[in-house]
């Protein structure tokens, strides 16, 4: 295991030093004075986005209709038995994908206007994050649903006395294509660093400081 762990951080070093050098030029992906708007988003953002995968844990919600309210773990079948309708495909798919289609089924065969339903994540169980470079304790770590930059690197035990603040690295898959933001940890004010969530997936990179 610590083997595949050295061998994921020299490959995304190497990521990062490939993709620094074709994005630093673009000002978008520059973090040092404010957040960039895809990065800020609210905790109801965050849930609608997140795909599911097995061991996720959701929650459904049927306005007025308490009986079908539900609480499921996905299983390797990656299907849940919902009443009324049965099988719901989950994996794959955000909970608004599936809470539009348990509600399309629901008005066309028992319901004669469109149900409110809500699909809420209640266990992030299927994905990790990276934290690694001057951290106490780089590795994987558990996904947490709110769970923000400060909090991912607090887990890996926190910034060592030569890492670069001000150069932190998020390296995230945007539209099927990884992107390196550059963060200013000291710049930003705490008001705004609440504001930057983590998603499932993403690598924390804190880089060394030679000052």
């Amino acid at each position: 295991m610590n083997r595949l762990f050295i061998v994921l951080c020299c490959s995304l070093l190497l990521l990062t030093g490939c993709l620094t050098t074709t994005t630093q030029n673009k000002e978008s992906d520059s973090l040092t004075l404010s957040p960039k708007k895809e990065l800020v988003v609210s905790k109801t953002q965050m849930n609608m986005a997140f795909q599911l995968d097995v061991g996720d844990v959701i929650a459904v919600k049927v306005h007025g209709e308490n009986e079908l309210d539900s609480t499921y773990q996905i299983y390797p079948e990656c299907t849940i038995q919902f009443p009324m309708i049965h099988t719901v495909k989950v994996c794959g798919r955000t909970p608004g994908q599936i809470q539009q289609e348990i509600a399309t089924r629901l008005h066309k065969d028992y319901f004669k206007q469109l149900p409110a339903v809500v699909v809420k994540v209640k266990e992030f169980n299927s994905k990790k994050i990276h934290v690694f470079g001057q951290v106490a304790k780089p590795g994987r770590f558990d996904y947490v649903k709110g769970l923000t930059l400060l909090q991912a690197i607090a887990m890996a035990g926190g910034f060592t006395r030569r890492a670069a603040r001000n150069d932190t690295r998020l390296i995230r898959t945007v539209g099927g294509s990884k992107r390196i933001y550059r963060i200013s940890l000291r710049s930003l004010g705490k008001r705004r660093l609440r504001d930057l969530y983590v998603r499932p997936g993403d690598i924390i990179y804190i880089p060394e400081s030679w000052i």
